[in-house]
């Protein structure tokens, strides 16, 4: 069953150009939230206007940002406010349901036919006046079926906010255990006694590679574990794709990844970016380490290789890192520099339990995380087929 009525977003939509009033919250377009209130955004905002020089938009009203339209940069109102005048403000007439085509203005087609109708000649020049953007065809159902749609799809985004909330206390609970656990201010059950101060070389193996991706006909083509590889959740996987290079038959006997390893980065052009911790979780079947990264080795019976790479992702560590590295406009930590770092541990088997503990919880996220890119996925597939009239809802006067 085909749509009732093929419009133009014109037909749905006036241009709103009413003046703002003092008293009213500042709103901003983002391209993720919709409209967000200035004073909840962590970027500054200031501005010089006053609330009369704005745009008023009231509740139900709908504003886009004419420069970031075609990427979806529109939010609906759910209070009066007033907003940047580079802005466009539209007024929803008696048939449009104005949640509905904030659904409608995040879909690929309409996203494909905003980017059409906008006007520029290189991206970031690109702008959708109100005067092209009335022309923009739409096909579009009666509006009692419009406040159907945008609860169904109301409902699904209250369930990701929801998932996405306990993604975020589970990581700060985690944060928390982290804190104390690693630094001995809470200590699992059945452990006691003093931790020891030891340096990195005692407890484990410190290995840099001079391996990079260049590739030499005399050598042997082998798979290279690259600097991007160590932002993925701090695991290093066989799912990951690997940078291809040789080596020689003996630079491969000495830089191959084992299960247990820790690799962090040694050099980068930002601070944070140095000593970045990724644990090698599964066996890679003979990918290398790469030249901008160290092998961590742990002594096993000294040593366990996910505390360690735990301990090495907490902020205080990675600092420790920072200076003992060298450089001004890029940061580097030469052998040397890593040998000199030392931590106080407890015994292998208090590691290997915290690790244990920490582990869990990493477990709870990735399924928490899973869960929500699920949920987004359905979503999608739900709007596509509710907003282009595949599917229909039956909706009661």
């Amino acid at each position: 069953m085909a749509y009732d009525g093929s419009t133009t977003l014109g037909e749905m939509f006036s241009s709103s150009r009413k003046k703002g009033k003092s008293g009213l919250p500042t709103f901003s377009v983002t391209l993720q939230n919709g409209l967000v209130n200035r004073e909840e955004m962590n970027r500054k905002t200031d501005t010089n206007l006053s609330p009369e020089k704005h745009l008023l938009v009231k509740r139900g009203y709908i504003a886009y940002n004419m420069m970031r339209m075609w990427q979806g940069a529109s939010g609906v109102a759910n209070q009066d406010g007033i907003v940047s005048p580079a802005y466009v403000v539209l007024a929803p007439n008696k048939d449009t349901d104005s949640l509905y085509a904030s659904y409608l203005f995040k879909s690929s087609r309409i996203i494909y036919l905003f980017w059409a109708y906008s006007y520029g000649l290189t991206k970031d020049r690109l702008r959708l006046y109100y005067n092209d953007f009335k022309k923009i065809p739409v096909t579009i159902p009666p509006k009692l079926e419009q406040i159907k749609i945008a609860q169904i799809l109301s409902t699904w985004d209250k369930t990701i906010e929801a998932v996405k909330k306990l993604i975020a206390n589970s990581q700060q609970q985690k944060k928390a255990l982290m804190q104390k656990l690693l630094t001995c201010e809470k200590r699992l059950p059945g452990y006691k006694g003093n931790w020891n101060d030891s340096h990195l070389t005692e407890i484990a193996q410190v290995i840099v590679s001079p391996v990079d991706k260049k590739s030499e006909t005399d050598e042997i083509p082998v798979e290279l574990c690259n600097y991007t590889d160590v932002y993925h959740n701090n695991r290093i996987t066989k799912k990951l794709s690997f940078m291809k290079a040789t080596a020689k038959q003996t630079e491969i006997d000495k830089y191959t990844l084992k299960i247990g390893d820790v690799v962090i980065t040694k050099d980068s052009e930002t601070p944070g970016d140095i000593a970045i911790p990724a644990l090698v979780s599964d066996d890679l079947g003979g990918v290398l380490c790469g030249y901008h990264l160290a092998i961590i080795r742990p002594k096993k019976k000294l040593s366990d290789g996910a505390y360690l790479s735990y301990l090495f992702s907490m902020p205080r560590t990675r600092y420790y890192f920072f200076t003992l590295a060298t450089g001004a406009t890029r940061f580097g930590l030469s052998v040397g520099g890593i040998q000199k770092a030392h931590f106080s541990l407890p015994p292998i088997e208090e590691q290997q339990q915290i690790a244990k503990v920490l582990s869990s919880a990493d477990l709870e996220i990735e399924t928490l995380q899973q869960k929500l890119e699920f949920l987004k996925t359905e979503k999608r597939a739900l709007m596509q087929q509710l907003l282009t009239g595949k599917r229909r809802v039956k909706a009661n006067a």
